[in-house]
Parts: structure tokens; sequence; C-alpha cells
């Protein structure tokens, strides 16, 4: 009987939180430093990894749009923004993905907060994804990151026509990608895990003769 009741508490004890150690899905292909031509000035591009950082989709539900937004900016001080625009607040950031549909991104480590907040704050207003395991943000800066960019997309990102904010979202070497312009020659690029490491290969080829860091 006492091997029982032993066996019962074991059963029902809860289990201990476990913190999950975010391992970036280009850990082994990474190499830091600069590479390609040496250019007078240093590199034309600067490449990094936004790690570890949290994501999650947003979907208004059917008719919520509004509320949905009233939300966001009650609990995170930003709305949702215009198609083809990104807005960012207290270390977050909101960019257009889609028809009512955005990305949150926010800097932190702990696996869930983010998805945590929105899915308390927007309870009844969206429908809420974590994506910060399934997806990857890499960061592109440097007076010829344009260049690199036209080799892959036709997306015109000229400063006359794409400004700091700007998003979109198309294909890059064949992959499904969002890109937001974060600064005046910087922009990040979102895309699912799965192709990250291909798709490195491919950006630091397209680099190689303007010259790149990876910082």
């Amino acid at each position: 009987m006492a091997n029982q009741a032993t066996q019962r508490k074991l059963k029902t004890a809860a289990a201990p939180a476990v913190q999950t150690r975010r391992v970036s899905a280009l850990a082994h292909v990474m190499r830091y430093g600069r590479f390609g031509a040496d250019h007078e000035g240093g590199p034309g591009v600067t490449l990094g990894l936004r790690h570890p950082v949290s994501i999650a989709t947003v979907i208004a539900r059917k008719g919520k749009a509004r509320a949905l937004s009233g939300a966001l900016s009650d609990g995170f001080g930003f709305a949702t923004p215009a198609p083809g625009r990104s807005e960012g607040a207290r270390g977050a950031s909101i960019q257009w993905a889609g028809p009512e549909h955005w990305f949150v991104v926010r800097e932190d480590e702990r696996d869930g907060a983010l998805y945590n907040d929105l899915a308390d704050k927007l309870d009844g207003f969206a429908s809420v994804s974590d994506q910060s395991h399934g997806r990857v943000i890499i960061s592109m800066s440097g007076a010829r990151v344009r260049d690199v960019l036209a080799k892959g997309t036709p997306v015109d990102f000229h400063p006359r026509v794409f400004d700091e904010g700007d998003c979109a979202i198309t294909q890059m070497a064949h992959v499904g990608v969002h890109i937001t312009q974060t600064g005046e020659d910087a922009f990040e690029i979102s895309l699912f895990r799965g192709f990250a490491e291909s798709f490195w290969e491919w950006l630091t080829e397209m680099s190689l003769e303007f010259g790149y860091e990876v910082v």
C-alpha cells in the first residue's frame, strides 16, 4: 500500500518549469568577421542576426480589426500600422504582414512571454501564434545593402519609394521573406527557420563583391 501511495504522489507531482534555451538557426554556419572584397572605407554590407528575439503573428478576427488596434494601443503603445508599414514603441514593433495580419517582434529571452502578453490583451479580438522558434530575423545595413537586395527581389528599395518604416512581403532567392526598413541604410529580413541556412549562404555570396562583415 505504501508503495502504491508513493507511486500516486509521483504521478501527480507537478513537473518543474523548464526554460528552453533558444539555439540560433544559423549557429553552425555564421562566421564572424570581414569577408569578400576589401574596399576603401570598409565593408559595403554588415550582416547580423537578431537573437534571441520573440516573434508572434496576430490575425484579427472577423469584424474585430478596429477593436484589435485599440487593444494594441492600450497594451503596447502602438496601433496596427497601415498596409506596407511598421510601428514600434516600448521595445517592441509591429509589422504589417498581410490583410488584417501582423508580426509583433520584441527583444525577449523568455519563452512564451510575448505570446502570453498578446493572448491576454487581445483575447476576443485576434488569433495569436508564437513564432519565436519558427522564424529567423537577419539584419542588413551599409552603403551597398540595396545592391544586395536588388539581386534577389523585384521590390524597388530606392529611397524615393521605400523609406524607413516601410515593409514588404516578397520572395528572395526563391524563399518567401518579410523585409522591413529599420533605418536609413538598414533592413531586417524575416523568414522561416527551415530556409535560414540556405538563405544565409546565398546572402553572403551575393555580398562578396561589396565586402561584408558579420557582427
